[in-house]
C-alpha cells in the first residue's frame, strides 16, 4: 500500500488549512482545529475539500500546494481528451482509492483517499459513495 511521505503529508495539511475558511458568521475566538472529515457527499464539495489543495479549484493543477510538490499535480480537466474522448473511470477511481502506484501520476505524494474516506466513516457504503461522487465530479469538469 502506498503511503504519503512525511514531507508530502505536511505540505498537504498546510495547503488544506489554506483552503479552509470559517463559515460566515462563525466566531473565530479560540483555537481552530483542522478536520479532514466533511459531512457532504456532494462531488464538488469533496473535490474542494480533498483535491483542490493540489489540483486547484478548477482541476487544472494550480492549487496552493502545487508549487511545493516534487511532481506537479496533473490537469484533471483533460483526462478524457488524453483517452480519445473517453473518461477513464477505472483509472481515476484506482488513483483515488489506491493501492496501485500509477506511473503516470508521478509519485506517492497524493493521499490514498479511499483509505482515508474509510477511516473517516465506518460505513463502507458512504466511502464508496464519496469515491463515486468524486469521480463523477472529475468527469463533469472534462474539457473537450
Amino acid at each position: 500500500m502506498r503511503t504519503m511521505s512525511k514531507s508530502a503529508l505536511f505540505v498537504f495539511v498546510v495547503g488544506l488549512s489554506l483552503t479552509m475558511t470559517p463559515d460566515a458568521g462563525a466566531q473565530t475566538t479560540g483555537p481552530r482545529t483542522l478536520s479532514l472529515a466533511i459531512d457532504s457527499m456532494y462531488g464538488p464539495d469533496l473535490f474542494k475539500m480533498y483535491c483542490a489543495t493540489c489540483h486547484g479549484p478548477d482541476g487544472k493543477g494550480g492549487g496552493p500546494v502545487a508549487p511545493a510538490l516534487k511532481v506537479p499535480p496533473p490537469d484533471l480537466t483533460v483526462l478524457s481528451r488524453r483517452q480519445d474522448g473517453v473518461f477513464p473511470v477505472v483509472e481515476v477511481e484506482t488513483i483515488i482509492t489506491g493501492p496501485v502506484a500509477v506511473a503516470a501520476h508521478g509519485s506517492d505524494e497524493m493521499p490514498i483517499w479511499g483509505a482515508i474516506f474509510r477511516a473517516l466513516d465506518a460505513s463502507d457504503a458512504r466511502a464508496k459513495a464519496r469515491i463515486k461522487n468524486l469521480v463523477d465530479h472529475i468527469r463533469s469538469i472534462q474539457q473537450r
